[in-house]
C-alpha cells in the first residue's frame, strides 16, 4: 500500500522531535510520536476488520497481528478511536491524519500510603446460653443455633496469628486522602507530584 504525502504532512513528519511523550518522559520501541505510515496501515487495517468492535477487540487485533506491547497498543487503541471519534465526516481517511501527534494513554501509577482495614479471628472465654426444659433439649438448642453466644470476659482474648487477618482497602478513606495530599500539588509546583508518580511501560 503507498501512501500520497501531502507537503504539509511531509513537514510534520520531517520536524524535529525534541519533546517526546510527556516532555520525554515516555518512549517506546515501535512507535514515536506521530502518526507514521505504518500507523496509517495499522488503522485502515484495523478499520477494515473491526470498526465497530469493543476496545478489547480492538486491543487485540492490534497487539497481535502487529507483534506490538501491550503499551504501544493500548496508546494506539486509544489513539484509533479518538480520530475516529473527531473525524470531520465520513469522507475522511486515516491517510489524513499521516504526521498528525499522537496523544498518550498509559497507566500512571502515584506513590501514596493505602489505608487497609482488618478482621482478625481469635478466641475469648464465654458460653452459649439459651433457656431450655433439659439437658437434651438443651443440646438440641445448640446445635439448631438457637443459643446466644456470651462473653466473660475481654481480658484473656487470644487472637490468631496476623497473617489470617482478612485485609481490605478503605477506599472511601483512601480517595479522601488522596484529594487533600493532590490539593497541594494543583497549586503548588507540578515537580514533586511527577517525581512520586511512575508511568507503566
Amino acid at each position: 500500500m503507498k501512501i500520497k504525502l501531502t507537503e504539509g504532512q511531509y513537514n510534520r513528519l520531517l520536524k524535529e522531535n525534541d519533546k517526546d511523550f510527556l516532555d520525554g518522559m515516555v518512549n517506546f520501541k515501535h512507535i514515536g510520536n506521530k502518526v507514521t505510515p505504518f500507523i496509517v496501515k495499522l488503522f485502515n487495517i484495523v478499520d477494515r476488520k473491526c470498526k465497530d468492535c469493543s476496545w478489547d477487540s480492538i486491543l487485540r487485533i492490534i497487539q497481535n497481528d502487529f507483534s506490538l506491547s501491550k503499551e504501544e497498543s493500548i496508546l494506539l487503541t486509544y489513539n484509533y478511536n479518538n480520530f475516529r471519534s473527531h473525524r470531520p465526516n465520513d469522507e475522511w481517511t486515516f491517510d489524513e491524519a499521516l504526521g498528525d501527534p499522537l496523544i498518550y494513554y498509559g497507566k500512571f501509577s502515584y506513590k501514596t500510603e493505602v489505608p487497609v482495614y482488618g478482621n482478625i479471628d481469635g478466641y475469648v472465654s464465654g458460653s452459649a446460653e439459651a433457656y431450655a426444659t433439659s439437658y437434651e433439649d438443651f443440646i438440641d438448642k445448640m446445635n439448631d443455633g438457637e443459643s446466644e453466644m456470651v462473653v466473660t470476659s475481654w481480658s484473656d482474648v487470644e487472637p490468631m496469628s496476623l497473617s489470617s487477618v482478612g485485609w481490605e482497602i478503605d477506599h472511601d478513606y483512601g480517595y479522601q486522602r488522596l484529594e487533600t495530599e493532590l490539593d497541594d500539588y494543583i497549586t503548588g509546583d507540578m515537580d514533586d507530584f511527577i517525581n512520586k508518580v511512575d508511568i507503566g511501560l
